[in-house]
């Protein structure tokens, strides 16, 4: 998995190229805390290039989730597919993360 970071503003957008897994060494978690550490608290995940996840990355989005509310920050998600949007339905986490058809209504709803 790769992840690419683009700051617009006061929001940050983080785009996952690949598999969100158990085989990703936790690199979305990372990535959620060193924009905290940054002080980027609004952030977009443009879901466009995953091609799979699996319960592990659902953790982590859910993590990322749960480190943001804890300093007031915000985590929307982009371009998400119907298998995703499944999940986090099944999760319960779509009552809690908004998903946006693209990056640009995400940044709106921010």
């Amino acid at each position: 998995m790769n992840i690419q970071v683009n700051d617009i503003d006061d929001i940050t957008i983080v785009t996952i190229d690949g598999m969100i897994t158990i085989g990703s060494d936790h690199k979305l978690a990372k990535t959620f805390k060193e924009q905290i550490a940054r002080e980027r608290h609004r952030i977009v995940l443009d879901m466009t290039r995953v091609k799979y996840i699996d319960s592990l990355g659902i953790g982590q989005i859910a993590g990322g989730y749960t480190a943001l509310d804890e300093v007031d920050g915000q985590l929307v998600l982009a371009r998400t597919n119907d298998k995703i949007k499944e999940l986090l339905r099944l999760t319960g986490l779509q009552n809690h993360i908004k998903t946006y058809d693209t990056v640009e209504e995400a940044i709106q709803a921010l």
